[in-house]
């Protein structure tokens, strides 16, 4: 990246909110339809076989099967290998992840997402201990209309809010497809859920907040939920797939406020690079391969990773940046690595 900061107090402006992360809310009855008393979930089945995942990295593209291998433990509904993809047979399912474990801070979890018709969810788990305790985070199509348009935070499979000040938000736009990271603030108390919007071609970043009222009774596994016959491909637990586990994302870019700019996945104890634009969403050509920022491109102080992978940074954000549109985007310099970019507007 280019360095170029006329200004010494810039970089503050850079501290923005992300208009597709907190999109307006929009006026539906209910809220997650999926807590309609009405619609009842079908019994629940475990399903074992032997079938290959690596562990903490699992792309299905195996046989069709009723079984999702050894690797995954069925807690509760089912799910099948259908087209080499993950699929939902049954409404509330919840496999975990026999391999991998772990506590949830420095984590992250990722998978592809895709409709499979109707009523559809993908949540991605972690900090699993039972099916009532755990981080479930879910994107929803929640009009049946056949685009996933609502996340939700939730403490528990579709448990409901675990005390977050803001629990669900609307996509800015509605998608049919793609994928999503969730990862977490360096203290643990903030949930963070990356959308790469397929419709779009933006990211979009949703946070939940308050997670620390529950982490004492948070475990240590991971795992994906599906609601109707939604498709998910990809997981990625930690990284184990060695790729797509760099996140960069944003909380709390409010004029006014304190805001946080974390990158997880980065190389323990390397550098981490983040730059700015306010000028265009590029690409501009740097080191690194193409960015989207246009030039000028202003680089903030070098980061460390701490020995999980994350470095983050939190600077004050002007009242007068309100309003003002950046675009951002990291690298791990270690490895040469851009993150995926955020085009964000300070609130």
């Amino acid at each position: 990246m280019n360095s170029h900061s006329p200004y010494p107090y810039l970089g503050n402006l850079m501290l923005l909110i992300s208009t597709l992360a907190l999109a307006p809310f929009a006026v539906q009855n209910p809220i997650d339809v999926t807590m309609d008393p009405n619609r009842q979930p079908e019994a629940g089945q475990i399903i074992t076989n032997s079938s290959r995942a690596a562990a903490g990295c699992d792309d299905f593209n195996r046989a069709d099967s009723p079984s999702m291998g050894p690797d995954w433990i069925e807690q509760t509904g089912d799910i099948e290998i259908l087209g080499n993809q993950g699929h939902g047979l049954i409404n509330f399912s919840l496999m975990t992840h026999v391999p991998t474990s772990g506590p949830y801070i420095g984590s992250t979890v990722a998978t592809d997402f895709d409709h499979g018709g109707g009523l559809n969810y993908v949540a991605v788990v972690a900090g699993y201990s039972s099916l009532t305790s755990c981080v479930f985070v879910k994107i929803q199509d929640n009009d049946s209309d056949g685009m996933y348009d609502r996340v939700f935070f939730y403490n528990g499979n579709s448990g409901g809010t675990w005390g977050s000040s803001t629990y669900y938000y609307d996509l800015a736009t509605p998608t049919v497809s793609g994928s999503m990271t969730l990862s977490f603030d360096p203290g643990g108390d903030i949930a963070i859920l990356n959308v790469e919007n397929d419709a779009s071609g933006l990211t979009e970043t949703f946070t939940g907040d308050n997670l620390l009222a529950i982490a004492g009774s948070l475990g240590t596994g991971y795992g994906i939920g599906t609601y109707g016959p939604a498709f998910f491909d990809n997981v990625s637990i930690n990284d184990g797939c060695g790729s797509g586990g760099l996140n960069y994302a944003t909380t709390g870019l409010v004029g006014g406020s304190t805001a946080t700019l974390t990158v997880s996945g980065a190389t323990a104890g390397g550098g981490v690079l983040i730059g700015y634009s306010l000028t265009g969403a590029g690409p501009t050509m740097t080191p690194f391969g193409p960015v989207d920022m246009s030039a000028p491109i202003t680089q903030l102080p070098v980061l460390t990773a701490d020995g999980a992978g994350v470095a983050a940074l939190s600077l004050g954000v002007p009242g007068r940046a309100s309003g003002l549109t950046v675009y951002t985007q990291a690298a791990d310099l270690a490895t040469a690595t851009l993150t995926n970019s955020l085009a964000e507007v300070v609130l």
